[in-house]
């Protein structure tokens, strides 16, 4: 086998156990500068909660463990968790000065003396803890997957997350079946066009999709959503029930959280599932369990990152069948930016004002 999963007598954070195995806060505090030296990698540094990131010059290499690869990363892609990180309105916070971001592709340059199932110089991918807005990264050979030849940096950097975790959402947590009714919300979103591709052209579902632009419509067309409205201009319940002929949605795959996820209660069909996996609307819903009990509505929440400590194997193997499903040209990312690293804060912006499409990714080269 090419995984070995490994158990954890008590539990730790992701984050927790990452930076643990980092170099002491104070030390390492003292080895970035903004002067660039013949052996200084670049990385974008959260100092203060809610301010810009800085980016600047890392002097000095973690000392890499048995089991750990250091990765030259070439491409990561941005998400919405690591600005609410930098807010310091995660669920994960690190001590600061912290590097955030999670999903990368690069090459590996060293190992770890117990690595075997990778060599320097593999192209490869990985989702982990936080570093990934840097141009190295030392990580868990256990977090890494290699990379087709065929498959570029920046398309793959992508996969991790939000492919990640459609995937994982529609089959273990919601169970999708061909020829069923998906509504996602937020669907021009990375995560939302995710679940609009998988559900559409791996599943065989009817998809509606929810955005908010006649771009995001075109594009959440385009993807695979059969009918897509504007939540903005048009009533969800209205809009799903007229294209389900009043029976409603099986399934809701909802980003979006607040009055959006309630509003769908409201068109879900009987048995119906309901997947919450984000709230970029900034709002947490109570969810009134009166419907669930007259609709035989079942609840289901995911966030991806705790299968890495709690059920490391499959974690490992939903990652591989994103991967294999890209590889056979069934799925297509959709990234709408490449920034340089340095433009790490207006990545931030774009996406806090909720005018990105598909994924940004920050490319290091």
């Amino acid at each position: 086998s090419d995984f070995q999963v490994r158990v954890m007598a008590k539990f730790v954070s992701p984050l927790q156990r990452f930076w643990r195995s980092t170099i002491s806060y104070a030390n390492f505090s003292k080895s970035f500068s903004t002067t660039a030296s013949a052996n200084a990698y670049r990385a974008a540094f959260c100092t203060k909660l809610g301010k810009p990131l800085e980016i600047k010059n890392v002097t000095e290499n973690k000392p890499l463990g048995k089991n750990e690869v250091r990765i030259r990363i070439r491409a990561a892609a941005v998400n919405f968790a690591d600005i609410l990180m930098c807010q310091g309105g995660y669920q994960e916070r690190p001590e600061l000065p912290f590097i955030p971001g999670r999903e990368y592709a690069g090459d590996i340059i060293e190992i770890g003396s117990q690595v075997k199932a990778f060599k320097e110089g593999d192209r490869v991918l990985s989702l982990a803890p936080g570093e990934a807005f840097a141009e190295q990264c030392v990580i868990e050979a256990i977090n890494v997957w290699k990379l087709p030849d065929h498959v570029d940096y920046v398309t793959a950097s992508v996969l991790p997350i939000t492919y990640g975790s459609a995937y994982i959402g529609l089959t273990r947590k919601v169970g999708l079946k061909k020829g069923e009714t998906l509504l996602v919300t937020g669907a021009a979103g990375g995560t939302g066009l995710a679940a609009i591709d998988l559900g559409a052209n791996v599943f065989g579902a009817n998809v509606i999709g929810a955005a908010g632009s006649p771009e995001k419509i075109a594009l959440a067309k385009s993807t695979g959503a059969s009918h897509v409205f504007n939540y903005r201009e048009e009533e969800l319940k209205s809009q799903v029930l007229a294209a389900t002929g009043k029976k409603g949605a099986n399934v809701i795959f909802d980003t979006v959280g607040g009055d959006t996820l309630l509003n769908s209660l409201r068109c879900i069909a009987f048995e119906g599932r309901l997947l919450t996996i984000g709230f970029a609307s900034g709002s947490i819903p109570k969810i009134p369990a009166n419907i669930l009990l007259i609709k035989n509505i079942s609840a289901v929440g995911l966030y991806l990152a705790a299968y890495r400590l709690r059920n490391p194997q499959l974690f490992y193997d939903n990652g591989k069948a994103v991967l294999q499903l890209f590889s056979e040209g069934k799925i297509r990312p959709y990234i709408s930016k490449v920034l340089p690293l340095d433009k790490v804060n207006e990545s931030f912006q774009i996406i806090q004002g909720r005018k990105s499409i598909g994924k940004i990714v920050l490319k290091m080269d």
